[in-house]
């Protein structure tokens, strides 16, 4: 059942059928999840390509055990899994050098733009989190990103996906003056998804460049029921790679994110855990 999020008169759907009309669409946009390329450095000794992280990728949580169970051991079918618990994402920032001051390079910070879904495929929260290079970044599923979850109806249960996309820090965003702030280190009338300069909406937008790339990987709790029992247990993957992505996906991941914290209520924003203004830009 598709779900309509209505802020300051403007309906999400509404929005969604400006992206598909836009004359930025083309036929190769059938999916607006398909991934272009990856990032390909070619090596200089040997001209032997190395592929490396994309700029966006994507994995799943499940957090909430399935309402229903195993009723009738004539259906197995009628079995279902889902979460056990809290999930961890962690991702990391390999860019740039961790201590310019002793190593060629300098400090890279790359913005990790994060977009959470629920079941059904709507989007419920967002934020943009600054990582440092090496930084570890790990957020709690449920604490960092469901717990300020925009519910659009009654077949939300805890379980979606969720889109991280590396971009690069918006300096013109950040600011160090209390009375300007937008609360996280952004200039005043930036949203609360704003952290640092890490804008994740299309006020003022960001692109997607082999600039930056992220690692990382989800801890999953996982509830497996059939009807001779039931199993649970902890698994780790890395993140799903979709390369630099599609143009059209993350033109709708901005306004949609715009719509959902566009209202100032404070509704709809993720938070960046432990990351700090200081730790973050340092």
């Amino acid at each position: 059942m598709n779900k309509k999020y209505v802020v300051a008169g403007i309906t999400l759907s509404a929005l969604l059928l400006v992206i598909a009309r836009g004359p930025s669409a083309s036929a190769g946009d059938a999916s607006i999840r398909n991934g272009l390329t990856r990032r390909i450095i070619t090596a200089p000794n040997d001209g032997v390509p190395t592929v490396l992280p994309g700029q966006i990728l994507w994995t799943h949580y499940e957090t909430k055990q399935p309402f229903s169970t195993c009723p009738d051991p004539e259906l197995p079918a009628s079995c279902n899994s889902g979460g056990n618990g809290d999930a961890i994402l962690r991702l990391i920032n390999p860019n740039g050098s961790a201590n310019p001051g002793l190593q060629s390079g300098a400090e890279q910070t790359v913005c990790a733009m994060i977009y959470v879904f629920d079941t059904n495929e709507e989007m419920g929260e967002c934020c943009g989190c600054p990582l440092s290079s090496a930084k570890l970044a790990t957020f709690s599923v449920e604490k960092n990103l469901l717990s300020n979850f925009i519910y659009g109806g009654a077949n939300d249960y805890g379980n979606g996906t969720i889109a991280i996309v590396a971009a690069d820090q918006d300096t013109g965003l950040v600011t160090s003056t209390s009375s300007a702030s937008n609360g996280q280190g952004c200039i005043f009338g930036q949203s609360g998804a704003c952290n640092s300069g890490c804008d994740p909406t299309d006020f003022p937008a960001y692109t997607v460049t082999t600039n930056n790339d992220l690692l990382g990987s989800m801890t999953h709790n996982q509830y497996v029921e059939s009807n001779s029992g039931t199993t649970t247990g902890l698994t780790e993957s890395s993140l799903y790679d979709d390369g630099q992505g599609n143009d059209a996906n993350l033109m709708y991941l901005q306004l949609e994110c715009g719509v959902l914290v566009g209202n100032g209520s404070g509704a709809g924003t993720c938070n960046c855990a432990q990351l700090t203004q200081s730790g973050a830009t340092s």
